[in-house]
């Protein structure tokens, strides 16, 4: 899904973008839950802008594998400046990192500094690269895996600069009645591996499966 060598790649941005309700956090802590499981070495962490506590220990109940996950809800830190509490958490240094969602930590940037949209863009851009490059007091290369919301018509949310920013931009989406009505994912650009093929998921009580990959030109 991710690259052609299988998982993510070291120092790596991942933009993930959807409809609401399409799975979005549920597919990446899925996903961040299996890395972790993977190699216990790792550190991976969730960085929550918009569930608190209570919603994610139900999440939990539906997805034990989400509570081995460390997670940051900014909701406990809404008396601090964003821009510090984000700052802090990420100088210690991870490997895999998801931010739920852009918009979000932007927003309360902005809100705490008297900051415009386009300088806390920035600001996120530059926090990113510095940790790609290692400069943490880990010295780990971070990969970041980040949702972003999308307008009505289920377009990006962003500048420029920000999109450029991204190895790859992932599109979530539910088919149309008509087409089986099924979710899927697929990378409309990846650096790292194949754009342009659908990888099927469906979201149950308590499983999530995942189905088998279709090139959107071999349909």
């Amino acid at each position: 899904l991710f690259s052609e060598e299988g998982g993510i790649p070291c120092a790596s941005n991942y933009m993930i973008i959807g409809d609401p309700g399409v799975g979005k956090t549920t597919i990446l802590l899925d996903v961040v839950a299996a890395t972790q499981n993977k190699d216990l070495s790792l550190k991976c962490l969730f960085i929550s802008g918009e569930m608190g506590r209570k919603q994610m220990y139900k999440y939990t109940e539906r997805f034990p594998q989400f509570g081995f996950i460390k997670t940051l809800f900014m909701a406990d830190y809404l008396e601090y400046n964003t821009k510090d509490v984000f700052e802090q958490i990420l100088a210690q240094g991870w490997d895999l990192v998801l931010i739920d969602s852009a918009v979000e930590i932007i927003d309360g940037v902005r809100d705490d500094n008297n900051w415009d949209r386009k300088t806390a863009e920035a600001w996120l851009v530059d926090i990113c690269v510095k940790n790609n490059k290692g400069e943490n007091k880990a010295n780990k290369y971070t990969s970041f895996l980040i949702i972003q919301q999308v307008t009505k018509s289920g377009e990006f949310v962003g500048s420029n600069k920000l999109k450029h920013m991204f190895d790859a931009m992932g599109e979530m989406r539910r088919e149309s009645d008509r087409d089986g009505g099924g979710t899927y994912i697929t990378f409309s650009k990846n650096r790292n591996g194949n754009a342009g093929i659908k990888f099927g998921y469906q979201l149950n009580e308590d499983s999530i499966y995942y189905g088998t990959a279709v090139n959107e030109d071999s349909e």
